[in-house]
């Protein structure tokens, strides 16, 4: 069976499972992605690579001169046209259902009657949208929920969200976001020693380490962390920031030289077991979060986590036996 999967752009935890099904499904596997890189979802763009058990595609980067003309959006569009038109798969799997590529997909599909398979991370208690914006994304996900042949949901939050815009039950299936839990447990196990001396280079120990990792976009709230801690103005913890971006200068003003608040700035993936290591629990303020990977990796460095009670991944995952879901 020729399968065409369109996402986004390259992510860590999705190219294992497109590998995966590469090599296991016996399916003729075509990835396209529609751009190798996009400055705000804060991955490294050398995620991209060729595998032998699927071809993978960056559309925007198949027509160079027409990129400048149209800009990547139409120019990912356009050549993604012309490999539906030559390969004709017998299925799509399209992550997403907002963006140029991904309408192009979807209405092509429709158009030729092709089946395909809608995926992707909204989650219900985030979907905020009112008036006209509201009255065209319920227009567009009903058509695009009752001609899918089958959804795939990431959790609870994102099925009730696909039920919400008429999905059946029987047509939805369960596709986890998911991490190496033994790569994390085993790692932040092996670097306990390291992560002491970090403790004590960074003048925490002895203290309760509370991590947040992630981008520094308001959207995750990070500001509500540094002003928990100055509230408590408890000597006996720490707060550790792993991450960067656009509202770090606010955040470090915020948190005044602070010797209780660390900035640890862009950490590395294969060393976020260490940072892992030297807390004692995750905190992820972002009331909008699809899901939140980071509460995967926590759990399986043995850390407890709290989130908001709305990010997908606490819905599921947190209870009052490993953190506290507010």
């Amino acid at each position: 069976m020729r399968v065409l999967l369109l996402n986004n752009v390259p992510a860590p935890y999705f190219d294992p499972l497109f590998a995966r099904v590469g090599q296991e499904s016996g399916w003729e596997l075509t990835v396209c992605y529609s751009s190798s890189w996009n400055q705000d979802v804060g991955w490294k763009a050398e995620t991209v690579a060729q595998t032998v058990a699927h071809q993978t595609v960056i559309l925007d980067r198949q027509r160079p001169w027409l990129k400048t003309k149209l800009g990547s959006s139409l120019t990912a569009s356009a050549s993604l046209l012309e490999i539906l038109w030559r390969e004709r798969p017998d299925c799509l799997l399209i992550y997403g259902y907002t963006l140029l590529p991904q309408m192009t997909a979807l209405l092509w599909a429709m158009a030729t009657r092709t089946p395909y398979v809608i995926a992707g991370d909204a989650n219900l208690y985030n979907d905020a949208a009112t008036g006209w914006k509201r009255f065209v994304k319920s227009f567009w996900l009903k058509l695009v929920v009752r001609r899918a042949a089958a959804l795939l949901a990431v959790g609870t939050a994102n099925r009730l969200f696909w039920q919400s815009y008429g999905a059946r039950a029987e047509r939805i299936f369960d596709a986890r976001f998911a991490v190496d839990n033994e790569f994390f447990a085993r790692e932040s196990l092996a670097r306990q020693t390291e992560a002491q001396r970090l403790r004590q280079t960074l003048g925490l120990a002895g203290k309760v380490v509370f991590l947040f990792v992630g981008r520094l976009v308001k959207r995750k709230n990070v500001d509500l962390i540094l002003r928990a801690a100055r509230q408590l103005n408890d000597e006996r913890i720490a707060v550790v920031i792993a991450g960067s971006g656009e509202e770090r200068d606010a955040l470090e003003a915020l948190a005044a030289e602070n010797s209780q608040i660390v900035f640890a700035g862009n950490v590395a993936p294969k060393e976020l077991p260490l940072f892992y290591a030297l807390a004692d629990a995750l905190v992820l303020p972002a009331g909008r979060e699809p899901w939140g990977l980071v509460v995967n990796e926590a759990m399986a460095c043995g850390l407890a986590v709290v989130a908001h009670k709305h990010c997908g991944a606490a819905v599921d995952l947190v209870d009052a036996d490993n953190g506290a879901a507010l």
